[in-house]
């Protein structure tokens, strides 16, 4: 019989959780939970920054929220981002307050599932979402649109696809992820729309396409004919066309047409919303159409509008009376 003194305590019986014990289990959790893949890379991410800021092997019970509040400084003003890809620029230090916003998101899904499984305590959860400046959403102008779309040579398939994509992303205001996984038959000819059965929020949309859309979209299925493929837009070797090719040769037409503006995908999102609300379309039909759950989301759009803004400040600025007070004194 053992003595008392030496009596193992019940945190000697508890099992250690590295770093990478505690990922696997996370992401197993998430992964029976059906969460995107999408969303398993991110948290993918998350657990690759704390392996790099903790020790791998270091004791995930051992963390605190002190812990968590220097992981997430260290995501603001020390990390160093995109180690691993074309744009690592080692003197470029810290990340935007909006990707740290989503790593401090990303860390209470984690810690929450931990806190769940007895593991330890959900250490991120009593820190707050950072504040973050309102940015400024750019747009395409029509003449950069029409400046674009003329610089394509349709003869050429990579850039007839890249049209044709254009096209379906200012019609659908669909993200690219959502738009290179819509399949021939998602697009319904007779009733003229397409829908979109990847998206951020795993509902179904559909969403109304015009003539000329759909027109582009038959005639890109008839060039992709001789391959054995159910998706709409492909590489040349008839495979799904991924967002990461897309976004790359979208790059290369756009500085080939001397548009000095950032372009990317979503900025046809943007586009299309502006160019919607100039319209006198419906904020609320375009919340719908945008699939968001917030208004207010939506609602950033209705800034850009600000030719209306500048009409009515123009004729009715308090310095309008002010002038018209000082011609009378003129004339007196």
């Amino acid at each position: 019989m053992s003595r008392p003194q030496l009596r193992k305590t019940k945190r000697a019986k508890k099992k250690i959780y590295t770093i990478d014990d505690a990922r696997n289990l996370v992401i197993k959790i998430k992964e029976i939970e059906n969460v995107s893949k999408n969303t398993l890379d991110n948290y993918e991410k998350f657990w690759n920054d704390m392996d790099r800021f903790f020790d791998e092997k270091m004791n995930v019970a051992d963390l605190t929220i002190d812990d968590a509040r220097d992981f997430i400084h260290w995501q603001l003003h020390v990390k160093t981002p995109f180690k691993k890809a074309n744009r690592y620029n080692p003197k470029v230090k810290g990340v935007s307050v909006s990707s740290v916003n989503t790593y401090l998101s990303l860390g209470k899904g984690a810690f929450k599932v931990l806190q769940d499984e007895r593991v330890t305590n959900n250490i991120f959860a009593g820190i707050s979402k950072l504040k973050e400046d309102e940015k400024q959403i750019e747009v395409l102008t029509i003449d950069e649109i029409k400046h674009f779309f003329k610089s394509l040579d349709k003869s050429i398939f990579t850039e007839f696809r890249c049209y044709v994509c254009c096209h379906m992303m200012l019609d659908s205001f669909g993200r690219v992820d959502e738009i290179l996984n819509v399949k021939k038959t998602d697009i319904d000819f007779k009733r003229k729309c397409v829908s979109f059965t990847q998206t951020k929020n795993r509902r179904v949309r559909t969403i109304p396409l015009t003539n000329k859309t759909l027109k582009l979209i038959e005639e890109l299925i008839d060039e992709t004919e001789e391959f054995d493929t159910e998706y709409l837009f492909t590489n040349v070797f008839g495979r799904r066309l991924t967002p990461d090719a897309f976004r790359k040769h979208l790059k290369e037409c756009v500085e080939r047409s001397g548009i000095k503006k950032r372009v990317h995908p979503h900025l046809f999102r943007h586009t299309a919303s502006q160019l919607f609300l100039s319209q006198n379309g419906s904020l609320r039909v375009l919340q719908s159409i945008l699939d968001h759950s917030d208004s207010a989301t939506t609602a950033r759009y209705a800034h850009l509008l600000d030719d209306t803004v500048k009409e009515q400040h123009e004729q009715f600025s308090p310095v309008n009376l002010l002038k018209l007070k000082a011609k009378t004194r003129t004339d007196l």
